[in-house]
């Protein structure tokens, strides 16, 4: 059984518009939990804390700003 604690504040940068947002999040809370508040598809952005991408299943920690990188995929038809 998981207990959460009290909310923390993340900051996500937004690339490449550049929008800062600072969410509050529950203790414990994910990446996955970070692009849901957000209202962004999972599948479409990347979450990135210093110069390393991190998995949308790790713990975020209170006070940091992570860049939410949003991922554009194509090709030729």
């Amino acid at each position: 059984m998981r207990v959460w604690g009290l909310p923390m504040r993340i900051v996500a940068e937004r690339v490449p518009s550049g929008e800062r947002k600072t969410v509050e999040l529950r203790e414990g809370a994910s990446g996955m939990d970070l692009l849901s508040v957000l209202g962004l598809a999972p599948d479409a952005h990347l979450l990135v804390r210093g110069d390393a991408p991190i998995p949308l299943d790790e713990s975020l920690v209170e006070g940091e700003t992570l860049l939410v990188l949003a991922v554009v995929s194509g090709g030729l038809d």
